[in-house]
């Protein structure tokens, strides 16, 4: 079956990165020119690329394998691959390698950091067995608040245990003094009892007479 349906393509350089913007079919006909554009880019040491799918129409099973080589490639190099789609074709098409691709929904997350790198498809949801259904983006916010959280509260715990294991250490200390001390003076008590006996000193403990 001959298609027609021409995929328009789109580079451009932002600094250090290049972005493509493809629009129309990706079919197996435009795989060997995307190919090429990417292998000469990478002769020519670009190792940061970007590209727009997200006006793609319609793919067929040609498409991911090309990217899969491509970004094994880039990788290996040194490189970076980050793609941006969240229409339903190409997320169908790359779910079975959603944890590979670092894709992005739109060209604002890609700029706003790395939790939002996580986030692979457009309206996944997470089920509760209580019925609420949160996004994958809420879910997981709440879950680095609560790693945050556990963190802190584990860093506070240490810096208590430590400081009451150094209370500890230095009432052990003082007990140890204090039955030193004890022992020190009874073994002083024993040999000054004879001098006491004789009458060459007087014990302390005793009132004085007048």
């Amino acid at each position: 079956m001959i298609r027609s349906e021409a995929l328009d393509i789109t580079l451009e350089s932002r600094g250090n990165v290049i972005w493509f913007r493809l629009a129309g079919n990706f079919y197996n006909e435009q795989v060997p020119n995307i190919r090429e554009k990417f292998l000469s880019l990478l002769k020519d040491g670009n190792r940061s690329f970007v590209v727009d799918m997200e006006k793609i129409t319609g793919v067929d099973d040609t498409v991911v394998p090309m990217f899969l080589t491509l970004f094994n490639t880039i990788k290996g190099k040194g490189g970076e691959l980050k793609l941006i789609f969240k229409n339903d074709s190409l997320c169908r098409a790359f779910q079975p390698y959603i944890n590979l691709f670092a894709i992005f929904p739109d060209e604002e997350s890609l700029y706003r950091g790395s939790l939002l790198s996580l986030l692979k498809k457009r309206g996944k949801k997470l089920n509760r067995k209580t019925g609420f259904r949160i996004s994958r983006s809420v879910a997981i916010f709440t879950l680095i608040v609560l790693c945050g959280w556990f963190l802190t509260l584990l860093s506070i715990i240490q810096v208590q245990s430590g400081r009451i294991h150094e209370q500890q250490s230095e009432l052990l200390e003082l007990n140890l003094w204090k039955q030193q001390s004890v022992l020190e003076t009874e073994q002083l008590k024993e040999r000054l009892q004879p001098l006491e006996q004789l009458g060459i000193i007087q014990d302390a403990a005793k009132p004085k007479r007048r």
